[in-house]
């Protein structure tokens, strides 16, 4: 994607990012196809990380939607102000990259500029089958790869995951992802990971498979009678019988081989 095809889209948001703006940003991104979709994704990582770089992290800024007037650039108030500056067009942001400082005497609307990242993000998966905190995220950019091909996530909006049950989740994750047995049943995909989710906040079971271009997302939804009142050792058999679920879906829905057998570390 070109520079100019690029701030013509962030136009479409007109000059900030909210929730109805980011609609529009959606709605016209539901016409682009998966190679224009992508392209932005880069174009966008490129810039923010053009700003990472620059000398604002700490620095006071006015934020007009936060009380209080400026907010000094640490955390996600720096990381929502950089997608803000995007956001607010090709001169705002060409400003503030010829002069950083210029940035405190500007007033940003960053309060929903996380909006941005969310919609490529969806868009990005769904029209071109990438992820973007694997590919794009700036802020993740230069870590150490992740060598993982079983990366899971846990938790609950209803009430808080028993801390048996996340240790007992932590061991067998490691041992599955140290496994040369189980790297082999996962290489059949030719894909460089899947992405687990098991929730705990809904009144009935369900799952979700999508495979991607590089990645496989899978959610589990479970019910509010998932963990039962179990002690530590029946966590211990929920977590192995939750990882033989898991896996015996994705080898059904992938067309894969039976799972081999788990580790011995919870056995």
């Amino acid at each position: 994607m070109t520079d100019d095809a690029f701030w013509e889209l962030v136009d479409v948001l007109g000059g900030v990012v909210d929730e109805e703006s980011a609609d529009d940003l959606r709605e016209r991104f539901s016409s682009l196809t998966g190679e224009q979709i992508e392209g932005f994704a880069a174009q966008l990582s490129g810039k923010v990380r053009v700003l990472a770089a620059l000398p604002l992290e700490g620095a006071p800024v006015p934020d007009g939607t936060a009380p209080g007037g400026a907010l000094p650039l640490l955390g996600d108030a720096l990381e929502n102000l950089l997608y803000a500056v995007v956001a607010a067009g090709r001169d705002a942001y060409s400003a503030v990259v010829a002069d950083p400082a210029s940035a405190e005497d500007d007033e940003w609307d960053a309060g929903e500029a996380e909006l941005l990242p969310d919609v490529v993000a969806e868009a990005l998966w769904n029209q071109a089958g990438l992820d973007w905190y694997d590919d794009f995220d700036p802020f993740l950019a230069g870590l150490p790869a992740d060598t993982r091909w079983y990366a899971t996530s846990r938790g609950s909006a209803w009430k808080g995951v028993p801390r048996h049950y996340e240790k007992a989740a932590h061991a067998l994750d490691l041992a599955l992802n140290d496994s040369e047995a189980w790297r082999a049943w996962w290489r059949q995909t030719s894909l460089d990971r899947v992405k687990a989710a098991i929730v705990v906040n809904t009144t009935a079971n369900r799952v979700q498979i999508e495979r991607g271009r590089k990645i496989v997302r899978a959610e589990f939804q479970m019910d509010r009678d998932y963990f039962g009142g179990r002690d530590a050792t029946a966590m211990e058999s929920l977590v192995a019988e939750e990882a033989q679920m898991i896996t015996k879906t994705l080898a059904e829905q992938l067309h894969m081989s039976p799972p081999p057998p788990l580790p011995p570390v919870l056995r």
